[in-house]
């Protein structure tokens, strides 16, 4: 990857959109916002998904970092995929021509990420693609073809973890074009921390911190057959037998819940509480004080590795391997053995006890972009 001090003088920059792709791209780009918007030299705008994805705390979480009341909400219109996307790119084609920007930084790989990036490219609008490289090699996830097409159109790449340079170099992108700058969502995790720590909310759902388990459910296509949702009703019992546990689930797969008519096999179990995510900051607080994590998705390895929790996720690939290999978490697939085996593990605390926070995963990427931006600006 290129040196800061040798790096080329690529851009251009005087205004800047933060294009926001689903809860993960908000919640990287918006320390990212309050960085750029504090220097007089960039005019930046962030535009991204309804505020609601954040759940409960989503306007006081915008107004932490200062995009309360410039923030630019994207309509989600369309019933598919196709149509979200089609919709989404008709929106930033008039934001574009509205208020054109010099450069776009797009995170996040949903559909609305994937409609900055053609639209972007449709306008010969160069872009970055933050976090980029990340893969799963899943090729039937859309998830995977997104992040695959954002960073093939893209000009300049942020990565994240070494994973990421890896997998572009693979993929023939010049390293010159590279920047291993970090974790934006660390950012994110240091600026509400301390926030985090003042929420009520263990008192709130009656848990002690250390005493119980956090379950989240929040992956509707993993889960979306009968024979899972039973296996996974098993495992909790069986956590719910030694230790209370908190299940959260997101709105996806709540209705997976009520279609497969499995929500009483969740609430008769003994020792169990069952609710909807909590807003991000009270998410970071129940993370935090857990015994461990039992999640079917990324949704908070990266946060339970630098809050050295262990993670368990029910899933045979990630993203962020950085979160593996050096830090708490721990893939497994949706077979009930083998989780029940590594849930017994981390009930005994054999897992995460050698784990460290990966390379650049100190709350200081925003910066880093910042000055990779001033290197590369004419």
């Amino acid at each position: 990857m290129t040196d800061y001090d040798n790096s080329k003088k690529l851009l251009a920059v005087k205004k800047i959109l933060l294009a926001a792709g689903g809860r993960s791209g908000l919640l990287r780009m918006l320390p990212l916002y309050s960085a750029l918007s504090g220097l007089d030299r960039y005019d930046v705008v962030l535009a991204g998904p309804p505020s609601g994805l954040l759940a409960g705390d989503a306007e006081s979480l915008l107004d932490v970092f200062g995009a309360g009341e410039s923030y630019i909400v994207l309509r989600e219109d369309g019933a598919s995929s196709i149509g979200r996307t089609a919709s989404c790119m008709l929106q930033y084609e008039q934001l574009l021509l509205n208020m054109p920007p010099d450069f776009i930084m797009i995170a996040g790989d949903d559909d609305q990420a994937l409609a900055a990036s053609l639209a972007a490219s449709r306008m010969g609008i160069p872009y970055a693609s933050m976090d980029a490289g990340l893969r799963t090699y899943d090729r039937t996830s859309a998830a995977e073809g997104t992040r695959r097409i954002v960073d093939a159109a893209a000009d300049v790449f942020f990565v994240s973890e070494h994973s990421g340079a890896y997998n572009l170099i693979n993929e023939g992108v010049d390293e010159d074009r590279m920047f291993f700058t970090g974790n934006l969502l660390i950012d994110t995790l240091a600026a509400v921390i301390s926030r985090s720590n003042e929420s009520q909310v263990l008192s709130g759902f009656g848990m002690e911190a250390k005493k119980y388990v956090l379950v989240l459910l929040d992956d509707p296509v993993s889960l979306n057959s009968l024979g899972s949702l039973k296996t996974i009703a098993r495992v909790l019992e069986s956590i719910s037998s030694r230790k209370p546990v908190l299940l959260q689930v997101g709105s996806g797969v709540e209705e997976l819940f009520r279609q497969h008519e499995m929500t009483p096999a969740f609430t008769g179990i003994e020792n169990l509480r069952l609710t909807r995510f909590s807003g991000y900051r009270d998410l970071l607080r129940l993370v935090k004080d857990a015994l461990f994590v039992l999640a079917d998705s990324p949704v908070v390895q990266a946060e339970s590795t630098v809050m050295k929790v262990p993670c368990i996720t029910m899933n045979p690939s990630t993203t962020s391997p950085a979160t593996i290999e050096t830090g708490t978490g721990l893939l497994v697939g949706i077979e009930e053995g083998e989780i029940l085996e590594r849930v017994e593990d981390a009930l005994s605390g054999k897992l995460g006890r050698n784990a460290k926070i990966p390379e650049k995963w100190d709350g200081a990427t925003s910066q880093r972009i910042i000055d990779i931006l001033e290197r590369l600006v004419q």
